[in-house]
């Protein structure tokens, strides 16, 4: 499920303001479901005001709380209700990768850009909240619901100070030199966006989606890169997965199923026996 289009078209439970073609959307998270996959194709930056969520990729998992912000990195995720759901309150703002490049020249004189940590791996990084910080995102709040006309350059100007206070924050430079990483580079690898992501259940537009490029110039990079086409190398990644879970734990099939995207059990054991000549089942058995 492709959360920024879902939000965007639902203005009533996400309320919402654009801002130069960039989304800032303040709500009380309506999930009811257990758990949810979901993706998105924008960098997040999140901030809870009240509750939690847990949100996981792969083996790592993330919980949400007022304490710390969030950088949420363009990827595929499950979003989990915690035992002790009590609601979650959080202001997002999205950050297009063309957007972020053109403002980023503004700040780059002013940032310190030596000495940064190798950019780390993981989809979901916290960052340090400062009384600065607070002030900055906090004062968006009164302007959802204020129908009240409002020149645009008052929001973005507001946007790119909480920007700036984020990346110039000298505990903060882990989210700096990521930042740095995608304004230096012309477009994501297809590597980066298949390895991260090709255990979820999407389809290939949502991959293309992620990796900023049509259908087309993404199968055709794709092949370029992989020599294959995505399905194929989707499909050949998923069942490995699965028969390495298969063997090294002990998550049933169903569970390996949903944890590989595979959109059902009967599915999968179909595929699995095509590839392996043996069902899952009796995989197991020996």
């Amino acid at each position: 499920m492709d959360v920024y289009e879902l939000q965007k078209a639902n203005p009533n439970l996400f309320p919402q303001i654009s801002v130069k073609d960039t989304l800032f959307l303040y709500y009380s998270c309506p999930q009811r479901n257990k758990i949810l996959q979901l993706y998105s194709k924008h960098m997040q930056i999140n901030f809870t005001l009240s509750g939690k969520r847990i949100q996981s990729h792969g083996n790592q998992s993330w919980e949400y709380s007022p304490k710390k912000g969030a950088l949420l990195k363009k990827c595929a995720f499950l979003q989990e209700l915690p035992a002790d759901y009590d609601g979650w309150d959080v202001l997002v703002f999205y950050l297009k990768e063309d957007y972020l490049r053109s403002i980023f020249d503004e700040f780059r004189s002013h940032l310190s850009l030596n000495d940064l940590p190798e950019p780390n791996q993981e989809v979901m990084e916290s960052f340090v909240i400062d009384n600065q910080i607070r002030s900055c995102y906090k004062s968006f709040l009164p302007y959802f619901g204020n129908d009240k006309p409002l020149p645009g350059s008052v929001l973005e100007n507001k946007f790119k100070e909480l920007l700036f206070n984020i990346f110039s924050h000298p505990e903060n430079k882990h989210i700096l030199a990521y930042i740095l990483k995608i304004v230096d580079r012309y477009q994501t690898p297809i590597w980066e966006i298949m390895e991260e992501n090709y255990m979820y259940d999407l389809k290939i537009r949502d991959f293309a989606n992620m990796a900023n490029r049509s259908l087309s110039s993404f199968k055709r990079d794709f092949k370029k890169y992989y020599k294959t086409s995505p399905g194929k190398w989707i499909s050949s990644r998923r069942l490995e997965r699965a028969k390495i879970l298969l063997e090294t734990t002990d998550k049933s099939i169903s569970e390996v199923a949903f944890e590989c995207g595979f959109k059902n059990v009967s599915h999968f054991s179909r595929v699995f026996k095509n590839k392996f000549n043996t069902s899952p089942s009796d995989f197991l058995k020996h």
